[in-house]
């Protein structure tokens, strides 16, 4: 095992108050055969002096003028030389153990192993809660649906670090992230999921993020917030979709994405009429058809076809009309039959 090299790619930004006890959680791993890129996008405060300060010949530093998360971590992936990739952001922190405990189920056709993620506290690493994951080890011969429905159906956590990813799958698929956009980790879930041959998700805790930061390199808020989704939306449906209509995953997958900015616009949205103008012309264009060739049951099927429909409404009728179904439960199943029957005429 200890013949893989793992790269470790921490994008830095105003991180002064973090990243040097993020730096030590890295160095003081058990799997010693690391490279950790440790990049400075455009800091104004001390962040440089910093990591530049930091010893270790298994750290390398870069500084950059500010491009923002996407780019940042492109810059790494493009110095990476590791067999592995594993994303950190330089307000979290790592278990002693977790590249060994991700590599040590490691069998040689994984794509993306995942770890659990903890919701501490930063001052005391105290752990307020976990982010979704599966409680027990979990294997995906993935054909391009099962961690995408299972992410629809129970939830799992689309977040880019706490994972390994085999550097040869990334290249020989290019993937890599949307530039200057929010929400860049749902549309890179998507597409390394979808791309997947083999992921396999373990119960152990690798990693650890940080609830109570208000220093973070995006802040996810208004508009951007809106526009971002709907950035990942329109990438998903013209990238994907458009070339692969018979894969009936991505139309289910592009409702989910509306159902959470919907659920964002009734309960949380504080934005501006030309974002919700924006919103509701994308979502019109946005309209894909849908197939039966997916793994999801009939009841999730008609809740996601339900509110494409509503999707297509002004933003007026869509807050209305609106309501959240857990997919993974049977709250409002009678809700959802009665709608079917009432429609079926």
């Amino acid at each position: 095992m200890d013949n893989f090299l793992v790269s470790i790619i921490v994008p830095c930004y105003n991180a002064s108050y973090y990243v040097k006890e993020v730096l030590e959680s890295i160095q003081n791993q058990t799997y010693k055969n690391i490279e950790c890129i440790v990049i400075n996008d455009g800091s104004t405060d001390n962040t440089l002096d910093i990591i530049t300060a930091f010893s270790d010949p298994r750290f390398t530093i870069y500084s950059q003028e500010n491009k923002g998360l996407s780019d940042t971590r492109n810059a790494g992936l493009e110095k990476a030389t590791g067999d592995f990739i594993f994303f950190c952001d330089s307000d979290d922190c790592l278990p002693q153990n977790a590249i060994e405990s991700l590599l040590s189920v490691y069998t040689g056709k994984e794509d993306i192993i995942a770890g659990k993620t903890a919701l501490v506290t930063w001052n005391d690493k105290k752990i307020l809660s976990y982010l979704p994951h599966p409680e027990n080890k979990q294997i995906f011969e993935n054909n391009h649906s099962e961690v995408l429905i299972k992410n629809m159906t129970e939830g799992l956590s689309p977040i880019a670090p706490n994972k390994l990813y085999k550097t040869d799958f990334l290249r020989k698929n290019n993937i890599k992230f949307l530039s200057g956009i929010y929400h860049e980790d749902e549309l890179w879930f998507f597409e390394v999921m979808f791309a997947a041959k083999n992921v396999t998700f373990i119960p152990e805790v690798t990693y650890h993020y940080t609830k109570d930061n208000t220093q973070s390199i995006t802040q996810k808020n208004g508009d951007k917030n809106l526009l971002g989704y709907l950035s990942v939306l329109k990438t998903i449906y013209e990238k994907y979709y458009l070339k692969f209509p018979e894969r009936g995953i991505i139309a289910y997958y592009i409702v989910y994405l509306k159902k959470i900015i919907i659920g964002n616009y009734k309960h949380h949205g504080n934005y501006s009429s030309e974002a919700v103008q924006q919103m509701e012309r994308t979502f019109k264009e946005v309209d894909p058809k849908f197939n039966d060739h997916i793994e999801l049951d009939s009841t999730a099927k008609k809740y996601f076809r339900f509110l494409n429909n509503i999707s297509l409404k002004d933003a007026q009728a869509i807050k209305k009309e609106y309501f959240n179904y857990p997919v993974n439960s049977l709250r409002k199943h009678y809700k959802i039959l009665m709608f079917s029957l009432l429609n079926s005429n």
